[in-house]
């Protein structure tokens, strides 16, 4: 395999890898999905669900498709009790400012509410991922255009309502890819991070900052932009002095994290690293906000792949004191089709349907600390 380009989406899109230099393109596609479990994907009937939760792991969570904001609060709860039973300690959540403020300076707190209330309730620290404009924005990504300034009150208003409960905040999803960001522009990024860093460390002091996670992807002009590019625009606008942390959505498959391929979003995770420490920011730890790979669809992996792959990125995160925690993506498969992989990638079929993968993320759990 050569490089690939991800048109790979997180919470409201769709994901994707292109490979260049081959003929052979893989899509991987994440939409507003139903939360339906997708049936009759296995010959094997699924196992049950331990009854007793593994011990905590402190870098472990769960992140989850946009299908979890229209989940009923009651599945919600019995979800992330399941998370826990697997030896999650964290949880990513998002705050989508298009459904949260409709119109202008009005907002509409309930969903994201019963969200969070259920998961610290059930043991679950946070990770707030702020993003999606509303219709009455104007010039969203464009320098200088006051968008910024107006995600900055909102991003501050998260903040001062969830700081008690959320210990990071995730600025943005994938900005590097135009799904999310129409026409990558680092520079327009920057100046949102300006705006909106300051005042949610206003409100919620000591709190992490982190990064929008950045998809693998190679530079096509209104497109994407590539990952390390990126970042390294922002190291030279100077936009790292509102971060404390970075994060990466290193996606391998059909590889393992250990997999030597250019393209294998793991490996490139020590690049990010060079580029962090030759502008003497070494310190900082880089988050993985979302990894996994699909047990079906077109280019999907075998449900021991599956596992083998979730199982050696915690072990790695674990044992390397720059990375910082990392969320599985996700918990249920979803039912977008028998031939598109994105209805692959839950650690469970549906709920108290594991597959092997949560088996051995559990094991895995055990033994990596809390």
């Amino acid at each position: 395999m050569t490089d690939p380009v991800t048109v790979r989406k997180g919470p409201a899109n769709r994901r994707g890898w292109i490979i260049t230099g081959v003929t052979v393109a893989l899509s991987v596609v994440l939409v507003l999905a139903i939360t339906v479990p997708f049936s009759g994907r296995s010959q094997q009937a699924p196992a049950e669900l331990p009854e007793v939760s593994a011990a905590g792991c402190r870098d472990l969570g769960i992140a989850g498709p946009a299908a979890w904001e229209r989940m009923p609060v009651g599945d919600f709860r019995d979800m992330v009790d399941e998370q826990v039973t697997l030896g999650a300690t964290r949880i990513r959540l998002s705050a989508v400012w298009k459904d949260i403020e409709r119109e202008r300076g009005r907002y509409d707190w309930s969903g994201l509410d019963q969200r969070v209330d259920a998961a610290v309730a059930a043991g679950l620290v946070p990770l707030m991922l702020i993003h999606m404009y509303p219709d009455w924005v104007e010039d969203f990504g464009v320098v200088g255009g006051g968008a910024a300034a107006e995600f900055g009150e909102f991003a501050e208003a998260v903040a001062a309502r969830y700081g008690d409960r959320v210990d990071a905040y995730e600025i943005w999803n994938e900005p590097n890819l135009a799904r999310f960001w129409p026409d990558p522009d680092p520079d327009a990024y920057a100046e949102l991070l300006a705006e909106s860093s300051p005042r949610i460390t206003t409100a919620d002091p000591g709190a992490e900052i982190i990064s929008g996670g950045l998809a693998p992807a190679t530079n096509m002009p209104g497109y994407s932009v590539a990952g390390l590019d990126f970042l390294g625009r922002l190291y030279e606008l100077g936009a790292h002095d509102h971060l404390t942390a970075v994060a990466v959505h290193p996606y391998s498959y059909p590889e393992r994290p250990s997999g030597n391929s250019r393209w294998n979003g793991f490996r490139q995770l020590r690049d990010y690293r060079e580029l962090m420490s030759s502008h003497g920011d070494g310190a900082k730890r880089i988050w993985l906000t979302e990894y996994g790979a699909p047990t079906g669809g077109d280019g999907g992996v075998s449900e021991r792949a599956q596992a083998d792959m979730v199982v050696e990125a915690l072990r790695i995160t674990s044992s390397e004191s720059w990375l910082g925690p990392i969320f599985l993506y996700t918990m249920y498969d979803l039912d977008l089709g028998a031939d598109d992989r994105e209805s692959y990638f839950g650690l469970l079929y549906g709920p108290g349907a594991p597959k092997p993968a949560f088996t051995a993320v559990r094991e895995a759990a055990e033994s990596c600390g809390a």
